[in-house]
């Protein structure tokens, strides 16, 4: 008699478990109720006319450590790249001068130390030239060696030949960015800006830089910083800068350095006006080459010298032509004064 009452308990306690688990099953699950996006507003019907005017030292050379023909795919596209993990890849290791100091640091990365105010250090990569391309490697400032007062600022080198070079470089104590460009009078700033992803003296910051034809996008930490244009240099060589200005010593650790194919995004301007005229010049004078609808993608080329006009491709066509820069006629993902200028 006990084990028969224990049997039927035994099936009473399965069954009630296979009813809650149907029922469970034929319930349906809730789901959030889809949200209404913004509605476009109307777009100007002009087609022409144009809107208001937008507003318009010796580097150290290690030898180049390639990367293998034989790549994994999470490599592929990387053109060259050193982690820094071994001494013998090629970089000068413990050299010294006057006024700073280079040479790989274990376990991974390589230092720059300047020990003199207002003074630069330059380490690149020789005999590799790069000409569109996406550069990125990780730093930090080591506290211990740094001079506890004073500004300074570190960063990437690109298109470097001689004294001839671009520069995206950040400074840690003012969480400022500047954009140089190096020629043999010396160093001018392109473009400068403020930006709270810089980490500052507590943690690494990864800088990148997107470089494609004159147009170059610099970004820290994964945020987009600003972008800048020059059509100087072409190509060149790719590499690190120190810079002290009254700092008496700064002491900069990169982890690594890789050089990609290029993945700067593409510069582009969609026509936000029922039908939009284009000219083979930078004018209403010159002819109409076609018309392109509203929604139509335009792969951004460059700006005119006044900047009322751009320069640009129709999506599906190789022909290059003109159009209007006013807003009601185009939205852009690029200011118009980053772009570069050219003459009809």
């Amino acid at each position: 008699m006990r084990n028969r009452f224990l049997s039927r308990s035994i099936w009473a306690t399965v069954i009630a478990v296979l009813v809650l688990i149907v029922s469970g099953c034929a319930g349906k699950a809730s789901e959030p109720a889809p949200s209404s996006g913004p509605t476009a507003s109307p777009a100007s019907a002009s087609t022409d006319t144009p809107g208001t005017t937008p507003t318009p030292g010796q580097a150290i050379t290690p030898t180049a450590a390639l990367v293998p023909a034989e790549q994994s795919p999470a490599q592929k596209g990387v053109l060259y790249q050193d982690d820094f993990t071994d001494p013998k890849s090629g970089w000068p290791n413990a050299v010294a001068f006057d006024n700073y100091y280079i040479g790989y640091h274990e376990p991974k990365w390589y230092h720059v130390e300047v020990h003199v105010p207002h003074d630069k250090a330059v380490v690149v990569v020789p005999k590799k030239s790069f000409t569109d391309f996406t550069v990125e490697t990780n730093v930090f400032t080591e506290p211990n060696n740094t001079a506890k007062t004073g500004d300074f600022r570190y960063g990437l080198v690109f298109r470097r030949s001689g004294n001839q070079y671009y520069a995206f470089t950040i400074s840690p104590r003012t969480k400022t960015w500047t954009v140089l460009k190096s020629s043999p009078t010396g160093l001018a700033e392109l473009k400068k800006g403020s930006s709270d992803s810089i980490q500052g003296l507590t943690a690494a910051d990864t800088l990148r830089v997107d470089v494609k034809g004159a147009i170059f996008f610099f970004s820290v930490n994964g945020q987009s910083v600003g972008q800048a244009s020059d059509s100087d240099y072409a190509s060149g060589e790719v590499g690190f800068l120190v810079e002290t200005f009254d700092s008496p010593r700064v002491h900069i650790h990169y982890g690594g350095i890789t050089v990609r194919e290029v993945q700067a995004p593409q510069l582009a301007c969609t026509v936000v006006t029922p039908a939009l005229n284009v000219r083979g010049g930078p004018g209403t004078n010159y002819p109409i080459l076609t018309a392109a609808a509203r929604g139509a993608r335009l792969e951004l080329l460059a700006h005119s010298p006044d900047g009322l006009w751009l320069q640009v491709r129709v999506e599906g066509s190789s022909q290059p032509g003109w159009v209007a820069s006013s807003t009601d006629l185009v939205s852009c993902n690029v200011p118009v004064k980053d772009l570069p200028v050219r003459q009809p």
